[in-house]
């Protein structure tokens, strides 16, 4: 008999249907095993029959045996009882052998009488021997009817037996059997029941899965446009000061032109008018120096834009990452993760270095191996930091002996003092 296990091998959620499966399958099993130990009694029960079927055909060759010697001491009966009815009538009609056994015999025919008593007691012999024989005969007839009816009677009984143990057993079966192809069945529409949960959920993993791509694609293409934002107003802040520069410049270079010309007049005007011995005219430095505090009035009116504190670092690139990486600080920690709103520890640094245009690989071993080796001791902010195997962990230097990382599981993006445990170093670009 097939092995019920062999149907239902599958994995199954954590759900009442895989507790319905397991109790099906528990129960599939216990009827298997009630069905295979009825299979091996049915076994036995036809070899028993077997031999039975061996002492049944013994019984009946004692039947045969018995009939055989009925039916023989049938016919001595018989031939005794012809024998007896034949002197019978033998005595009857001429008095036979016993007529004259108790009368006087003459002597003349003494050797007569001797010679008929003689044969008289042979006669009587054999009637005797016909009686005994009679009587054995019939006690025969008896007896082997007897045996005839045991033999028969063993024969049918034997028979009986057999065919009732083995009819309850095929019962038995049939009726295992047929629960057991019920528990199948139910196993069956559990697992469908199964499969269709598991397709559901499937789908729904993908519905999620897609859902999440598309906001780290929305939040990355947001962070883009944050980036591409913060440049524009960058580049108009940078164009603004230079142009607030050329601006106070050309103010500036009017100015000196205007106290030039007012120089020259009052130098033309003063040696019109002024007699000899008047005092001698204001310098034209002091008048240049005059003039420019008057002219520098409109220069304080000019507005300009204070930058944001920077991190320096030893490139633009670097100091993008910096900027970048702690604008990250407080996001979790996940393993495998690169942003943008959760990272590892090698992740954090591709993500801050991507911000600034530059493609890092999502490893701290690669990262150390396709950067630019550094001593320690020349470590400038945007520089990263390693163990002494690369490929346990990397952060990033910031300055000041600190470093911004993703350092675990359980733990957000942090700005720590720079620990004995780095002991490599290595520059981006």
């Amino acid at each position: 008999m097939a092995a019920v296990t062999s149907l239902v091998a599958v994995a199954a959620p954590a759900t009442a249907g895989a507790n319905q499966l397991g109790n099906a399958r528990a129960a599939a099993i216990a009827l298997n095993a009630k069905i295979q130990a009825l299979g091996y009694r049915e076994a036995a029960l036809s070899e028993s029959y077997d031999a039975e079927r061996a002492n049944v055909a013994a019984a009946r060759a004692k039947v045969a045996t018995a009939t055989r010697k009925l039916r023989a001491a049938e016919a001595a009966q018989v031939r005794t009882m012809a024998l007896l009815q034949q002197d019978a009538v033998q005595a009857y009609v001429g008095g036979g052998p016993q007529a004259g056994l108790g009368s006087v015999v003459p002597t003349s025919n003494v050797a007569e009488a001797m010679l008929g008593q003689e044969m008289a007691q042979t006669f009587a012999s054999d009637q005797t021997d016909a009686l005994d024989g009679y009587r054995a005969a019939a006690a025969n007839e008896v007896t082997a009817r007897a045996q005839l009816v045991v033999a028969r009677n063993a024969d049918v009984r034997q028979l009986a037996r057999l065919a009732t143990a083995r009819n309850q057993v095929q019962a038995a079966q049939d009726r295992l059997i047929a629960t057991e192809a019920r528990v199948k069945g139910q196993i069956a529409t559990i697992l469908a029941q199964i499969r269709q949960q598991q397709l559901i959920a499937a789908e729904r993993a993908a519905a999620a899965r897609l859902a999440r791509e598309r906001a780290a694609e929305a939040a990355a293409a947001a962070a883009a446009a944050r980036q591409a934002a913060l440049a524009r107003a960058r580049a108009a802040q940078v164009a603004a000061e230079h142009l607030a520069a050329a601006r106070l410049a050309a103010d500036l270079a009017a100015a000196k032109r205007a106290a030039g010309r007012r120089e020259a007049a009052l130098r033309a005007s003063a040696a019109v008018e002024a007699p000899a011995n008047a005092p001698a005219v204001t310098s034209s430095a002091n008048l240049a120096g005059n003039t420019a505090s008057a002219v520098t009035p409109p220069v304080a009116t000019v507005p300009t834009t204070a930058p944001a504190p920077q991190i320096p670092g030893v490139s633009p690139a670097a100091s993008i990452a910096v900027q970048a990486a702690l604008s990250r600080v407080g996001d979790p920690y996940v393993w495998g993760a690169s942003g943008p709103g959760a990272f590892d520890c090698s992740g954090l640094v591709m993500w801050a270095y991507a911000q600034a245009g530059v493609s890092l690989p999502h490893f701290s071993g690669a990262q150390y191996a396709m950067t630019t080796h550094i001593p320690m001791a020349d470590l400038q902010p945007g520089d990263l930091v390693f163990p002494a195997d690369p490929g346990q962990h990397v952060a990033m230097y910031i300055g000041n002996g600190e470093i911004v990382q993703a350092p675990y599981t359980g733990a957000d993006v942090q700005v720590v003092p720079m620990s004995s445990f780095f002991v490599l170093a290595s520059r981006v670009g």
